[in-house]
């Protein structure tokens, strides 16, 4: 696939991609579950380990989101979908929050702008953060920076982004914002930026420039463990799979390469659990380069083993999805929403 046509994709990705999604060929199919709700959710939602069940659908299927994970009050673990694409609203400033312990959705205070493919999001002094993304059907860029407060519901801008971008992986290390993300569609974004660094001081509301990685990872996956930053998948330069693992290290200022990741994908859910690096889902590019597919498989990386491991894939494909750690009944679960109904929210047991 050439640039135009992943421009042309990208704009128009929920149409797209919906229409060329399918079975992973390497997975054997897994029976989706129904949702329970109310009262009886708890006791339907048996622990077995290494398995996916199906959750109440998110309202307004979506592709392209951010999703962020906060506790609520009682200390219930609420996920927040945001902003993204809908095959029949198209861009989306609508935000809706899950509830994890009763199944059930809300709708909260929209985004400011339409907004798909940001960088994804941060959560810090139990306050979300959004950076970037793509902000009409046209294919403009933003620089944005917004803070939502679960406690108001209420968004604020920040200070801007250095330059305007979009598709990147964001995480919080001791209480700062790192974004690795670019802007390397170089017809229309307002800079060419095949890859950029930046860390965000919420204290100061400043950003500065970090050293990069040599490639990119647009629209790839990340996660914090151990106080490091581990970023992996996506495209490099707008066109190539990248299957590096990246990984910077906040007290050295450096990023090394690990194993890389086993089979290329984009738009896939990063989430980190138990000290592991999970990426599940997303979509890849066919052996002829001529169309994509959406993937329900689910790698895991191990730091300390430098290794990846497979586990149990999605019951249901679906592309551009996001996800979180989310809590239920005391135990770490992951949270994972993104597509059109039926189950677009789906939860992993460990």
């Amino acid at each position: 696939m050439n640039r135009r046509s992943l421009e042309v994709a990208m704009a128009t990705s929920a149409l797209l991609l919906a229409a060329l999604s399918c079975r992973d060929e390497a997975e054997s199919p897994t029976e989706p579950v129904s949702s329970p709700t109310g009262e009886h959710a708890s006791q339907a939602l048996a622990v077995v380990s290494n398995t996916w069940i199906v959750r109440a659908d998110m309202p307004t299927g979506r592709f392209g989101l951010a999703a962020a994970v906060v506790p609520n009050a009682t200390g219930q673990s609420i996920l927040y979908a945001i902003g993204g694409f809908s095959p029949t609203k198209g861009l989306l400033r609508e935000v809706q929050a899950y509830n994890v312990a009763t199944n059930t959705w809300s709708t909260k205070a929209s985004l400011p702008k339409v907004l798909y493919y940001t960088n994804g999001t941060g959560v810090i002094g139990g306050r979300i953060y959004l950076s970037g993304g793509i902000a009409s059907s046209a294919q403009t860029y933003s620089n944005h920076l917004y803070r939502y407060n679960p406690a108001t519901n209420f968004w604020a801008e920040k200070h801007a982004m250095p330059a305007a971008t979009f598709g990147g992986a964001t995480g919080v290390i001791d209480g700062k914002l790192y974004v690795l993300t670019s802007c390397s569609n170089s017809e229309r974004c307002p800079v060419a930026l095949p890859v950029a660094f930046y860390r965000y001081d919420p204290v100061t509301d400043q950003w500065a420039v970090l050293p990069a990685p040599a490639r990119g990872h647009e629209l790839g996956m990340g996660g914090v463990i151990g106080g490091k930053f581990y970023v992996t998948g996506g495209l490099a330069d707008g066109e190539f799979e990248n299957l590096q693992l990246d990984v910077y290290d906040p007290a050295s200022n450096t990023w090394t390469a690990r194993a890389p990741l086993p089979r290329a994908r984009f738009g896939a859910a990063g989430v980190a659990l138990a000290g592991k690096l999970y990426v599940i889902g997303g979509s890849r590019r066919t052996a002829d380069q001529l169309s994509i597919e959406t993937l329900r498989s689910v790698n895991v990386y191990d730091p300390i083993a430098d290794a990846w491991t497979s586990k149990a894939p999605l019951p249901s494909a679906h592309p551009a999805i996001a996800g979180g750690r989310v809590v239920l009944n005391g135990h770490p679960r992951i949270e994972v929403v993104g597509g059109t109904p039926p189950g677009n929210n789906l939860q992993y047991i460990p």
